[in-house]
């Protein structure tokens, strides 16, 4: 998967890179001067994948518990806290503005809405089971 990732990655930045070669005139570089820049290109998108490569390596490095001392399982906790708080403050504010009156109409629409597609599953079922 990340082969065919990094090959379209590749290729689409030689195709923009043509694009914007082509988009020049470039019948004014002597063969040599082509050359180099098929080979400054190339260079350059070996460059940019082993840059996007490291990125990613860098990125998911946060996560690796090998990389680890006091300091940073502290920082680690503390996030874990953290985001647990923010989960539970998203449930209250939700019961919250659910418990609005202005949502009550709506809230009761819902539920009729499901109990009619409950009523209809309950007779589409009926219809096409075999007889018991």
């Amino acid at each position: 998967m990340r082969a065919a990732y990094w090959t379209c990655v590749v290729a689409g930045c030689l195709i923009g890179v043509a694009g914007l070669l082509v988009a020049q005139d470039l019948s004014k570089l002597t063969e040599a001067q082509r050359k180099q820049l098929n080979d400054w290109m190339a260079e350059r998108a070996e460059r940019m994948i082993a840059v996007h490569r490291l990125e990613g390596e860098l990125a998911q490095a946060v996560n690796d518990t090998a990389n680890t001392s006091p300091e940073i399982e502290a920082l680690r906790k503390r996030c874990q806290e953290l985001q647990n708080e923010l989960s539970r403050a998203q449930a209250d504010l939700q019961k919250k503005v659910l418990a609005l009156p202005a949502l009550q109409e709506k809230r009761t629409k819902l539920e009729q809405e499901r109990q009619s597609i409950n009523e209809i599953s309950n007779k589409v079922k009926a219809l096409t089971d075999p007889v018991r």
